[in-house]
């Protein structure tokens, strides 16, 4: 009896081990914001409470199921707006907008609504519209070699060039960041993502903006080191 309740056990720790990693959904993730993420204390100080209340982030699930909905190979977007700069604004008082792949299906759509709400917590308890779009989300390459605290020749943090586009609603380009980039000697990244269970360096913004109606004002913030690259895992 007593072998058996140990089988039993590891059959069953088994059978959880199985089922956590079935339930795992990967990807690749990429957000900008108003206001720059990798900075130093003159700039961050200048920018808190006026600039950094506007974002767009994107998912690309590479492979996995949310709440028994496989959601493999789609992509889903979300633009919010706060009342104040992110990490010193009530997260409850933001309005967003999700942007759903339009390849998606019925329980697809409601499965990548219900993720990015999971993902981004309570800044998306506020949703005020859902729009359906084609999504295009690419990481050149997964590879984040540059220790973030090298500082030998003003080394910067490198992360992947990536690409999102939702045409007529939203857009993020980015690059790697280089020496050309190191203003103040001090760096650091000041502000944390706007998702959880995301692994992700900054990155310099080529492009971002929001094109809808729906937030109160629409935003084209570009040129700014203000965007985080990189992948997630939930």
């Amino acid at each position: 009896m007593r072998y058996v309740s140990r089988l039993t056990g590891v059959l069953a720790l088994g059978i959880l081990a199985v089922s956590a990693h079935a339930g795992q959904i990967e990807g690749e993730y990429v957000e900008a914001r108003t206001a720059d993420v990798f900075t130093g204390p003159c700039f961050s100080n200048a920018e808190v409470f006026i600039y950094g209340k506007q974002a767009v982030a994107a998912w690309k699930v590479n492979r996995g199921s949310f709440r028994g909905v496989d959601i493999s190979g789609l992509s889903v977007a979300a633009a919010i707006r706060s009342e104040a700069t992110f990490s010193e604004d009530k997260p409850g008082d933001a309005r967003g907008v999700i942007i759903v792949d339009e390849a998606a299906d019925s329980r697809q759509r409601e499965a990548l609504v219900a993720f990015a709400r999971e993902m981004a917590g309570a800044r998306l308890d506020n949703i005020v519209a859902v729009r359906t779009a084609p999504i295009g989300l690419t990481v050149e390459s997964p590879s984040m070699t540059v220790n973030m605290t090298e500082h030998k020749h003003h080394g910067m943090p490198h992360a992947p060039r990536a690409s999102f586009w939702a045409p007529g609603l939203a857009q993020i380009v980015t690059r790697p960041l280089d020496d050309t980039d190191h203003l103040c000697g001090n760096e650091v990244v000041a502000y944390a993502p706007l998702s959880k269970g995301v692994e992700v360096l900054p990155a310099y913004t080529l492009g971002h903006k929001y094109s809808g109606s729906e937030l109160g004002g629409t935003w084209n913030d570009r040129n700014a080191r203000s965007a985080f690259v990189g992948h997630f895992s939930y």
